[in-house]
């Protein structure tokens, strides 16, 4: 029976279990004795590899915190252009700035995803509010230019601790050392599978004792904790239940409101026809009255 191979998606700590099991059997087997220097080098060198990897986590934390906080500031932002344009225009300008800046969304599915397409959607915003020729919409365009700066920057930072991390996995340091692991544990199994030959006296499964056969688990739990357990899904669960009620509740009152808004426009826009039919009967009277 050959070792097994540790995948590269291995936790550290699980890999720190085989490297423990080897060792401490090693440890009591004075065959074992040349290869424990090996073993006893990876385990310190699997310190420095949680090291990286502590740090890598810290980055992607230190991104993801700015990503929502860059997000929620143009969340907010748009919650007070969104107000304002209402406030402030009416009848096609207001359709036509809704359209402009929230590319027909209702301002809920607007702000859903976290930077990403919103982001996107806001590149234009500054200019737009630049050019609509509503005073109290013109003074946001500075503070767009600042949110979506702080947005790019956010997602920039993201992308980077993101890419770090992709290549200390898949390329850098700790596949390398998985790769290490792997070559040493092959290269004692192959060792000490030759003992038996030499010593007869030796079973002939003797280097398989020195790894784990199957990976490491936790201990089997009780069925108190497997209770625990499941009632702690069970509470999760109606956490999940009750966002998934407040979302489509959300979602129905901003369709609702959406269509309100369509109406109400659509209603300006009647009476602006109207009216425009009016003027255009009355100047058609007093003509036919001067002739």
């Amino acid at each position: 029976m050959s070792v097994r191979v540790l995948s590269y998606r291995i936790a550290l700590f699980t890999l720190l279990r085989e490297l423990q099991y080897t060792l401490a059997q090693a440890l009591q087997e004075p065959l074992a004795a040349p290869h424990l220097p090996i073993f006893q080098a990876l385990r310190e060198e699997w310190k420095i590899i949680l090291l990286e990897e502590i740090a890598l986590l810290d980055l992607l934390s230190l991104a993801q915190a700015a990503v929502d906080r860059a997000d929620g500031g143009l969340d907010t932002f748009a919650g007070r252009v969104s107000r304002t344009v209402d406030d402030h225009t009416h009848g096609n300008t207001r359709k036509q700035l809704r359209t402009a800046l929230f590319k027909n969304k209702p301002l809920g599915k607007f702000r859903r995803p976290v930077l990403g397409g919103q982001l996107a959607a806001m590149a234009d915003w500054s200019d737009t509010l630049m050019k609509c020729g509503v005073p109290a919409l013109i003074s946001f365009a500075p503070e767009a230019d600042t949110l979506i700066a702080a947005g790019r920057n956010a997602e920039e930072l993201r992308k980077k601790a993101q890419g770090k991390n992709r290549d200390f996995r898949d390329i850098g340091m700790r596949k390398q050392f998985i790769d290490k692991v792997n070559a040493a544990r092959k290269e004692s199994h192959g060792g000490l599978a030759k003992l038996p030959f030499q010593d007869t006296t030796l079973p002939p499964d003797f280097a398989d004792s020195f790894f784990y056969s199957d990976p490491p688990r936790e201990e089997e739990e009780t069925i108190d904790e497997v209770k625990t357990s499941i009632a702690e899904l069970l509470a999760q669960l109606e956490e999940r239940q009750a966002l998934l009620k407040k979302l489509e509740e959300e979602a129905e009152a901003e369709a609702k409101a959406a269509a309100e808004q369509a109406a109400q426009a659509q209603a300006a826009e009647d009476l602006e026809a109207q009216a425009r039919a009016l003027l255009a009967q009355a100047a058609a009277l007093k003509a036919k009255i001067k002739n």
